[in-house]
């Protein structure tokens, strides 16, 4: 799981991470709830994608002198009063919302400092010299600890080693210049790279063969971010372990400057703000929101089956926003015997707290069978959301589409005549609305960028509020489906690991005078959430008939000789 100071609290997930913000399952969590069989073809899927060839780290790039021309790239010689960055295109992270990374500008270069991998990235306009360590320190010195890396910008090929990266990318239209993402990526163009053999190698020898072949491999971090300090090209995107929901959203800026895009990360970001501010319902109604999950396979030792409460800080904030009220859980969960309160990130208070209700602490009596002890487990349990009016029910489901409200019942031991409010008003909410093909979830993907999609998806279900669109969220006791299932062939892009193409060239304005009056930032329309295609829900991912489960939601890396050792034991 992310290590701190990750902050699942804004909601965000990556493979070698945790949830996200708390934001989706780890590799253990998600293990922890699949069947056996499950599990199984899981390791069978994995095995079968492993073992494809990989795709070669060669696709077309231009050549610096069409880059010139193009005006990407520029190799004219600046006068001391010149500047490739006016104060009109600069981005600077927002004291009041993300607060781990800055950028710094010079003429011809720029500093972007990530402060929890302890890294500057040195940007240097392409076409022009790379400055030297004298120059740059004018500009950024480099803290005590910290390590510096160049780079030429706009970058050309990338890898995306973690979904909860793509949504920035997908917004700032760069598709063409990512070369390798996760096999759990969603959005639609992703899904055709992933056709073409673009994906993240799980064999480390070929794994460090595509790194080695693009400019930046965008990464998360482990406990000493030793993964991204030892790789020359390794470039820390902290997004997920920021606070807030906007600070999350504030990374499309981050990573616009590795693109020369800053002017259009500055709109998308502005529109976002605005967007998530009038995203919320006008309803008076409060109603009382509870996020709640069941997994088989809870504990150290993966073999206790347990009911849990999340209070994750960006999910609190997500229900205020969107109109609703949280749930107590301190307060309503204060009599319970057995309940376990951990960090919802480890070693991160702010992240908020994960309430775990281990079956087996339930168990009154010797004699009580195993059906005793769950019966007695789900009483507590469900007497505890007695003042819940809503629920939102994260138990994985391997098939979503499959996911129904008699599975929920199922599942928490109710019966639909449950005096519970959240049943008697057919009140059931899950996060699986919006999926890729493969079933994958798109909540762990373009929600990172796009805080206001999730205010208004939930908006919409929390007061069946028409004037707001439905994303994300679907309410499965009024019956509601899986009714936006995103596809490949939804993708408009020309992606040179698919075809012989380069990327489309990104023009930067040449040198100008550095005493041109700032251009404000232009008023921009509100952007629309992805597309809601009338696509029938996906079945199946792959050839081998067992849907993958999201990067962010379910990262099965490394899982398949874990699931051969489980088979064995069971």
């Amino acid at each position: 799981a992310k290590q701190p100071p990750s902050a699942f609290s804004a909601g965000s997930p990556q493979r070698s991470s945790a949830q996200f913000l708390t934001r989706g399952p780890s590799v253990l969590s998600v293990a922890r709830s699949m069947t056996t069989r499950q599990l199984l073809a899981a390791a069978a899927a994995f095995a079968a994608a492993t073992a494809r060839p990989s795709l070669a780290a060669t696709v077309s790039v231009a050549a610096l002198s069409e880059r010139i021309a193009a005006e990407e790239c520029w190799d004219t010689e600046i006068s001391d009063s010149q500047t490739f960055y006016p104060l009109g295109v600069q981005v600077h992270s927002d004291p009041d919302t993300a607060d781990l990374f800055d950028i710094k500008y010079s003429d011809t270069f720029k500093v972007v400092i990530s402060n929890i991998a302890k890294e500057q990235y040195v940007l240097t306009q392409c076409g022009q010299t790379e400055p030297t360590t004298e120059q740059v320190d004018e500009v950024a010195a480099l803290e005590s600890g910290y390590i510096r890396k160049h780079f030429s910008v706009p970058i050309q090929t990338s890898m995306a080693s973690t979904t909860v990266l793509l949504g920035f990318l997908d917004a700032l239209g760069v598709q063409d210049r990512v070369n390798y993402v996760s096999q759990y990526a969603v959005a639609s163009c992703w899904q055709q790279a992933a056709g073409c053999g673009a994906l993240v190698e799980s064999n480390a020898t070929l794994l460090a063969g595509q790194q080695a072949g693009v400019d930046v491999v965008f990464m998360d971090c482990g406990s000493d971010c030793s993964n991204v300090n030892g790789m020359s090209n390794g470039v820390h995107v902290p997004t997920s372990q920021e606070d807030g929901m906007l600070a999350t959203a504030e990374y499309i800026k981050y990573i616009g400057a590795f693109f020369n895009m800053e002017t259009k990360a500055n709109e998308l970001f502005h529109a976002t703000k605005i967007a998530y501010n009038q995203a919320a319902s006008g309803a008076t109604s409060t109603p009382v929101v509870a996020w709640i999950g069941y997994t088989a396979y809870g504990g150290p030792s993966w073999n206790q089956p347990t009911f849990t409460i999340s209070q994750a800080s960006y999910k609190l904030t997500l229900v205020e926003h969107a109109g609703g009220a949280n749930f107590d859980a301190e307060t309503n969960l204060a009599n319970v015997p057995g309940v376990n309160v951990s960090d919802a990130v480890a070693g991160n208070p702010a992240a908020g707290k994960t309430y775990s209700f281990f079956i087996s602490s339930f168990n009154g009596s010797a004699s009580n069978t195993e059906a005793d002890v769950m019966a007695n487990a789900t009483a507590y349990f469900t007497a505890a959301l007695a003042t819940a009016d809503v629920v939102i029910d994260e138990t994985y489901a391997w098939n979503p589409s499959a996911y129904s409200f008699d599975s929920f019942l199922s599942t928490y031991g109710l019966t639909s005549s449950s005096d519970l409010k959240f049943v008697q008003n057919s009140m059931v909410l899950r996060l699986d609305r919006t999926v890729s093909e493969g079933n994958g979830l798109d909540w762990f993907e373009s929600r990172i960028a796009k805080p206001d999609w999730a205010v208004e998806g939930l908006a919409h279900s929390l007061f069946a509020d028409a004037s707001k669109r439905p994303k994300y969220f679907r309410n499965i006791a009024t019956g509601e489906g899986v009714d936006q299932v995103l596809t490949k062939a939804m993708c408009g892009s020309a992606l040179p690991v698919c075809e012989d193409v380069h990327s489309k060239f990104i023009n930067i304005t040449g040198p100008v005078d550095e005493e041109v009056a700032p251009t404000p930032a232009p008023v921009v329309s509100v952007p629309t959430p992805a597309p809601t295609p009338a696509t029938t829900p996906v079945e199946d991912s792959d050839a081998s008939g067992a849907p993958l489960p999201a990067a962010s939601a379910s990262p099965l890396l490394g899982i398949t000789a874990w699931a051969a050792a489980a088979a064995a034991t069971v």
